[in-house]
């Protein structure tokens, strides 16, 4: 019942500096983005495309207001985030599973440890598809219910923080749960639609 993205973090030394308190040493390291899935088991539900316009970190962790916050900002520079991934298309969750990942991007980061990542999405441009060939969306009737009209800023919540350094590679996974991401409005998918209230952890992936 629940949807796995995976984030791939390969820190590679940049650079070597002064310490300070969130890393042992200036530099900075890559971290690649992918996604994934597992089962998905709504028998009427066909796909579920989420579009993602980027992927933010930071340094510290944030609160879901924190996580919303700039989120129509390109530059990422509100709030202290800083843009890892920027695949800005769809994705369908359910085709990917048993493993299969989709490359989603990759950027440097300077060395430290992380404590913050969220999901930036465009709800416009994300939807619900039914074995029926309805199509459920923002704007549709009956509709897949955003947070918001324009972008949605998603926290991802973390069981430790994630380290990006030189010369070490790292992994989180990302636990997208569907079931309880996307809730039935009253009795019937194709009457009233679903309510969006995304529930995203992660932790770290042992190698």
């Amino acid at each position: 019942m629940r949807q796995l993205l995976i984030l791939a973090a390969a820190a590679t030394a940049l650079a070597c500096g002064t310490s300070d308190s969130t890393s042992s040493a200036r530099g900075s390291g890559v971290l690649r983005v992918q996604l994934t899935d597992a089962p998905f088991p709504f028998d009427s539900v066909k796909s579920v495309d989420i579009f993602v316009v980027r992927v933010d970190a930071r340094l510290t962790e944030p609160d879901s207001s924190e996580a919303a916050r700039g989120v129509s900002d390109d530059s990422a520079s509100v709030g202290g985030w800083t843009t890892i991934a920027r695949p800005n298309r769809s994705f369908d969750l359910l085709t990917l599973r048993g493993g299969t990942v989709a490359d989603i991007g990759q950027d440097s980061l300077p060395k430290g440890s992380y404590s913050g990542f969220r999901l930036v999405l465009d709800p416009m441009r994300s939807g619900v598809m039914l074995t029926n060939g309805m199509q459920l969306t923002g704007g549709s009737s009956p509709s897949v219910t955003f947070p918001s009209a324009a972008r949605s800023g998603i926290k991802i919540v973390l069981t430790k923080p994630i380290a990006v350094g030189a010369d070490s590679t790292s992994t989180v996974l990302i636990d997208f749960d569907l079931e309880n991401s996307f809730v039935m409005r009253g009795n019937s998918i194709t009457k009233n639609g679903l309510l969006f209230k995304p529930v995203v952890k992660a932790s770290p992936k042992v190698s």
